[in-house]
C-alpha cells in the first residue's frame, strides 16, 4: 500500500490548523465559564442546585480528545523537523488534568439534587475551574498567535512557519508493508519504550506535577464520598436537602410485653409545600429494621402529634412517629432518613425511658 508523507500538508495549513484548534479550545472554555457562573450561582442561592443536570455535558470530552489529537500531530511535525515543541506538550498534559478535573466534578454535580451543599467544598472546586479557564485562556492565545502569524520577538511565530521549509520528502509517497512481522512489531514496541522514557526523563517535572494533582484532587472526592456515607448524625442536628428534619427526642414505652420507640421530629422545607413519606424514617435497632405503624401512632398522642399526611412548609413543625419492636433496646440505635433513593442520613438516637 502506498502513502504520502503527511509534513507537506501540516506545514502547507499549518496556520489555519492552529485557528482550528483554538476554535476548539474556545468552545472548551464557553462551556467551562458557564459552569463555573453556574458554581458561583449556587453558591449564592442553593435552590440552583437542582439546575446541575444542564451543565453536565459529557460530549465536551469529544472536543477535548480532539483538540489534543491536533496538538499532538504538531508535536510530531515539530519533532520530525526538529523545533522547539514543549508548548504543545505542555498544552496536552494541562488538557489531561482539565479533562480530569471535569469528570471530578460532574461526579460532584451529578449529586447536587440530593446532598447538603458543602461551602467548603463548592467553593474549593469553584476555586479550581477558575485557575483552569485561566490557563484555557493563555493556551486560546498563543494558539491565535501562532494561526494568526503574528510576529512577536520573544516567539517570532511567522518565521517557525517559514524555517519548517516544505521539501520534496514532505509529500513524497511511501511504501506500507501490510503484512505482520512479529520481529518488526517488536522493535517497534522497544522503540516505543526507549522514546516514552526519554519523554518521561524530558517532562519528568510536569508529570509529577500533572500525577501529584490527580492524587490530589481523587483523594479529595473520595474522602468526601466517604466522609458522607460514613458520617453519623446526633439528635438536634438538621439533614436533608429538599426536607430539613432533626430528631429532636427519643423515647420507649413498654406495654403488654411491647416495647414501642416513639420519635419526635421537627421537620421543614423549602418551595412549595410537599407530604413527607414517613416510610423514609426508618428505625434500626441492633441488625433489625423498623417501618412507623401509623395504625398505633394515635394512642401515642400525649407525646406529640402524630404525621398523619400533613403539609410540610417553610414553617418548622413538630411530629411523632411510633414503631412497634419485637425485643428490647439495645444500644447501636439510629434512626435512617432515607431522603432519596441513594441518600441517606444516619442518626444516633438517645432513646429513654418514659
Amino acid at each position: 500500500m502506498v502513502l504520502r508523507n503527511p509534513y507537506a500538508f501540516l506545514i502547507k495549513y499549518f496556520r489555519l490548523i492552529h485557528l482550528f484548534i483554538a476554535a476548539l479550545f474556545s468552545y472548551i472554555l464557553v462551556k467551562n465559564n458557564e459552569i463555573y457562573k453556574y458554581l458561583r450561582e449556587v453558591i449564592k442561592d442553593s435552590v440552583n442546585r437542582y439546575n446541575a443536570s444542564g451543565y453536565i455535558d459529557y460530549k465536551i470530552y469529544i472536543w477535548i480528545i480532539l483538540s489534543m489529537v491536533l496538538c499532538f500531530v504538531i508535536y510530531y511535525l515539530l519533532k520530525y523537523k526538529d523545533k522547539p515543541r514543549k508548548l504543545y506538550i505542555f498544552t496536552i498534559v494541562g488538557y489531561i488534568v482539565i479533562a480530569t478535573y471535569t469528570s471530578i466534578l460532574f461526579t460532584y454535580m451529578s449529586g447536587f439534587s440530593n446532598t447538603i451543599i458543602d461551602q467548603k467544598s463548592i467553593r474549593l472546586y469553584t476555586d479550581i475551574q477558575l485557575i483552569t479557564l485561566l490557563f484555557q485562556y493563555l493556551i486560546i492565545a498563543v494558539m491565535l498567535i501562532r494561526g494568526l502569524g503574528f510576529d512577536i520577538k520573544k516567539f517570532n511565530f511567522s518565521r517557525d512557519i517559514k524555517e519548517l521549509d516544505i521539501t520534496m520528502e514532505d509529500s513524497e509517497e511511501i511504501e506500507v508493508d501490510t503484512t505482520v512481522d512479529t520481529t518488526n512489531v517488536m522493535r517497534v514496541l522497544r522503540k516505543t519504550m526507549r522514546e516514552l522514557a526519554y519523554f518521561y526523563q524530558e517532562f519528568k517535572v510536569y508529570i509529577l506535577i500533572l500525577l501529584a494533582a490527580l492524587s490530589i484532587l481523587l483523594g479529595y472526592r473520595f474522602y468526601n464520598y466517604f466522609n458522607e456515607k460514613l458520617k453519623v448524625y446526633k439528635e438536634n442536628e438538621y439533614v436533608g436537602v429538599v426536607n430539613y428534619l432533626s430528631v429532636n427526642n427519643s423515647y420507649y414505652v413498654t406495654k403488654n410485653d411491647k416495647t414501642y420507640v416513639i420519635i419526635n421530629f421537627e421537620v421543614q422545607k423549602s418551595g412549595r409545600k410537599e407530604q413527607l413519606n414517613i416510610n423514609s424514617l426508618e428505625l434500626n435497632i441492633g441488625n433489625k429494621k423498623y417501618l412507623p405503624d401509623k395504625n398505633i401512632c394515635s394512642n401515642f398522642n400525649k407525646y406529640g402529634t402524630c404525621y398523619k399526611k400533613q403539609y410540610i412548609t417553610s414553617e418548622a413543625k413538630s411530629y411523632i412517629v411510633v414503631y412497634e419492636l419485637l425485643e428490647k433496646i439495645g444500644k447501636n440505635n439510629y434512626l435512617m432518613y432515607n431522603e432519596f433513593y441513594n441518600s441517606g442520613y444516619r442518626i444516633k438516637l438517645d432513646i429513654q425511658a418514659k
